[in-house]
This record gives C-alpha cells, structure tokens and sequence, in this order.
C-alpha cells in the first residue's frame, strides 16, 4: 500500500503541474494526509467519503510531523480525484468538498463521539469479528460464477435497466443544479427526462441516485457525466453489468439503514436456506427500523421479498438464498471492507480436486448439485477419471464414498475406465463394486481396503460396525483379519480393536485379537 501511496502522490502532483495556471500541492503535507488515510482504515486512497473527513483530522491532530496548513492540499486532492473520476466512493463531490473546506485539521476538536450502530449490526459485527467481543468466523469458500452468467442476470433487473436508459438520456452530460448542496440533475432536465423515459420526475430522481452508486454516472463539481461501469458496459467488458447491479443494489431496494445489507449478510455467511425467523434469530427484532413496532418477521419477509424482486436471493419454498448476483454483491463489499473471501475458479475451470474440496468446505448454496454440474462441463469419461484419481489418498475413504455414488448414478458406461483400476491398492475395491462385482469375502487388500473405508464413515459418525457383517465374514475371519491389518488402512487398527471387542461377533473377535496380539510381539522384536 506504500508504493500505492507515492504513486498517487507523484500522480496528483503531475495533475496539478499540468493546470493552467499550475498548482503546487505539498507533497510531504499530502503524503501525510494518505498516510493517516490508511492509517484510519481506508482500503484504498482514492476511497473518501464525508464520514472519513472527520476521521482523519481527528488522526492527524494527535500525530506529529506536520507542518504548515494541510487543507490546501487537501482540497487539491480533493480536486483531483473529482476532476481525473478516481474518486472511488459514490460521495457527492460538492459534499465532500465542502467537508474538508469546513475542518481544521490542526484546531483542538471536541471529544470523539463513535457514531451510533444499528442494534441489529452487533451481532454481525461480533460474528465477523469486529466487535467488542467478537472472534472472526472464517467466511466459507465462495464458488464463483462466470462473468457472462452475472451479466446475464443482471440485465434481467428492470430497476437497473431504467437506471440505464436514464445514463444513456443523460449521454454526454449534463448539469448539476446549482442551488442544490447535494448531486441532482436541473429541475428542467429531471422533467425532460421524465418526458423521454415515460417515468415520474419523482422516479427520475431516485434513478439518478442508482445510476451514481452503480457507477453508470459520475458528478463533478458542476456535472453530470458518464460513469467508468457505463463505459465498461458500453464496451461489453465481462462483468461490467454486474459491477454496476451490485454497486447500486442498496440504493435500488429503496430501504433506509443498514437492514438490507444485513440480511444479506446473513443468508451470504450462513450459505443455505434462510427464513425470516432464522434471520431474526441471528439478529433480533432490531434488523429492521421500526421492528420494535411491527411485526419483525414479516418486516425481514418484505426486505427478502425486495431484494428477490431485484436478483439477489431466491425464494425457495418458505426459505431464501442468496443468488450468484447475491454472493458477487457481498464478495465485493467483504473484500472492500478488508475481509478475507476465498473464490473458488468456476465449475468449468475448477479442478477435480478443487471441486471435491469446495463439497467439503463450502456452503450449501454452492454444493448442491456440484458434482452433476461439474461433470456436464466436460466428457462424461474424463470426468469420471478425473474424480476418481482424486480420491486416491488412503485418508480420502469420505471423498471415495462420495464419488462412487455418483458415478453410480452416470448413464454413461464407465467400465472402460473403472476396469483400468481394479488391482489399486485404494481404489480397485470401489472399481469392483462399480463394475458389478459379486460381493465375496473381504479377503483380498482391495476389498478389505474398501470394507475399511464403510467402517471408516460410521467410524466418523461415532456409529457402530453392522453386527450383520459378522455373520457373513465368519467363515472368513482370520482371513479376514489379517487382510485388514496388512492394508495399512489409516483406520484399520481402530477397526481391528472393535472387532476384538466383539462388535462383528465372536468369530471375528477371535481372529481380531489374533492378529493384534501378533502385531504387538511383532513391535516387541522390533523394539528388541
């Protein structure tokens, strides 16, 4: 982030020698200004809004170093962001402007009164691990979606696309109001506008505000100008249009507070089906303004209903979830804000092994279904070869079970590739299964590598080995036994220990204890 900092210095420095007439910023009173910026929190230093104004000049009064008035060049810098479109916040300019022409960075303040938090913010602070007693929970891995399918969704937003028609009227520019503090169009043009688009001027304005926060317009001091996202979807960049739905999704759900990033918060972290009791649960009747005097769950049920009309969850029986759209707004306010979100490559550029780690770390949102998708992607054999050379680590017995079941379930014929692995040391019991295989004793590695495998899984699940096994293997017992000892099964010695206890009955015990008691005067000699 220093070398980001000198960058953007000697860039402004640049902007202003090239004025006519020339400026003359600073440099160590603007470098010290970035660097207090940074210090405040800020991800990025061409990130400002309002709020870090105060911020800032509350940090710069209690360090030491600074010289001369810092808000000259404070506002240059303000002027450059403005004037270049680097500003990345959707702040008001004028706002901002005039923010930082108003504090004296270097006059004694009052005392620092933190800003009020939402009541039903405390328990995501706590859970992200940011507030007072907070430990962070690791955010679950997020399967990311291809550009082009986000696009897609996205141009299905009719709110977004009237935002769009409003950029595409407003062309080349056009005048902010000038007796206005904040940004809006002339109150001429907001009723051609309105005219042009067939909407109520009342509308207008509010598309006005949602083209700002998508980035489809930018303002100036005086101006209303195209924005980079319009730009970018203009140019058909991949992604653009879903860049702009997730930077104007707050403004588009027409809610006061934080309530509606909340919520989303929720069924993002928790990555499965969300009704509005669970969110209230989580959060408690103060997630919604006002939900002290309503109802809080059908309150939380119309803010779900909203953000489905726009795209972001889906509705699901009485459960909700959050969409691909959904999950690309929260990955990129998370990660804005400093939050660690790992992406996962996409279904079609995903690995085998990354798909079946994802099966095992991931949300539920991202998991179902993931290996059907994963498999249509790519030919039905390499895929299946694919998958089950990635679940031959002798601990992998969950992963095994996992993609035996679903190659069970292909149509397409698999015996080809199966019968390539029948003599694996791991994986040539589960091929012989696949392939249809009369279930004989488990007396060979393969087969009792694969027994092991079913009794690691109850093993897992603190269950007991099926008393009907014992029957079966009776006849086989010591062969049995010793099959399992000599595989080397990471759970083979737990396995052999619950048959000598009995478990498979007491014919098994017998050769169980057998073998362990010959393993035992084995290590004796060895330790001899």
């Amino acid at each position: 982030m220093t070398e980001r900092i000198f960058s953007v210095v000697h860039d402004c420095l640049d902007w202003a020698r090239a004025l006519d007439p020339p400026l003359a910023p600073d440099p160590d009173a603007l470098l010290f200004l970035l660097t207090a910026h940074l210090d405040a929190g800020s991800p990025d230093p061409m990130d400002w809004s309002v709020g870090d104004v105060d911020d800032i000049a509350r940090t710069v009064r209690g360090w030491t170093g600074a010289s001369g008035d810092l808000r000259p060049t404070w506002l240059n810098w303000c002027d450059f962001l403005v004037e270049t479109g680097q500003l990345v916040c959707t702040e008001s300019p004028r706002r901002l402007r005039a923010a930082i022409a108003s504090v004296d960075p270097e006059a004694d303040g009052p005392p620092h009164s933190p800003a009020p938090v939402e009541e039903g913010a405390f328990p995501l602070l706590h859970r992200l691990g940011v507030g007072q007693d907070g430990e962070p929970e690791p955010i679950r891995p997020v399967l990311r979606t291809r550009a082009g399918d986000l696009d897609a969704a996205a141009r299905s937003c009719a709110v977004l696309a009237d935002a769009a028609r409003l950029t595409v009227w407003a062309d080349h520019g056009r005048d902010l109001d000038p007796d206005r503090d904040d940004d809006a169009l002339t109150a001429a043009d907001t009723e051609e506008a309105a005219a042009a688009l067939d909407l109520d001027p009342a509308r207008v304005r509010e598309l006005f505000a949602i083209a700002r926060d998508a980035g489809l317009l930018r303002t100036t001091y005086t101006r209303v100008l195209p924005g980079p996202t319009a730009r970018a979807w203009a140019d058909g960049e991949p992604g653009a249009v879903a860049e702009a739905w997730a930077g104007g999704l707050l403004a588009m759900t027409r809610l006061r507070g934080m309530t509606a990033f909340l919520i989303l918060t929720d069924l993002f972290v928790c990555g499965d089906l969300r009704t509005p009791a669970d969110v209230v649960d989580a959060y408690g009747p103060g997630v919604v303004l006002g939900g002290r005097e309503a109802d809080p769950e059908q309150q939380v049920r119309r803010v779900l209903d909203t953000l489905a009309e726009l795209g972001a969850v889906a509705v699901e029986g009485p459960g909700y979830r959050t969409t691909p759209l959904g999950d690309h707004f929260m990955v990129g306010r998370l990660r804005h804000s400093g939050a660690h979100v790992p992406l996962t490559p996409t279904v079609g550029a995903m690995s085998a092994d990354e798909a079946l780690t994802l099966l095992e770390e991931g949300r539920p949102v991202d998991t179902d279904t993931l290996l059907e998708r994963w498999t249509a992607a790519r030919e039905t054999a390499t895929a299946a070869r694919r998958l089950w050379e990635a679940c031959a680590d002798p601990d992998d017995w969950r992963r095994r079970n996992r993609v035996a079941a679903h190659l069970a379930g292909l149509e397409a014929d698999l015996s080809p590739m199966l019968s390539l692995y029948t003599q694996h040391p791991v994986l040539g019991g589960w091929a012989r299964r696949l392939l249809g295989a009369a279930p004989g004793p488990p007396t060979s590695h393969q087969a009792a590598w694969a027994v092991l495998d079913d009794y690691a899984l109850l093993l897992d699940a603190g269950l007991a080995l099926p008393a009907g096994d014992g029957d079966r293997y009776a006849p086989h017992a010591h062969d049995f036994a010793q099959a399992m000892w000599l595989t080397g099964h990471p759970v083979a010695d737990a396995v052999l220990a619950r048959c000598a206890a009995g478990e498979l009955g007491e014919e098994v015990a017998g050769a169980a204890r057998s073998v362990l008691e010959h393993q035992l005067v084995g290590q004796q000699v060895d330790a001899g």
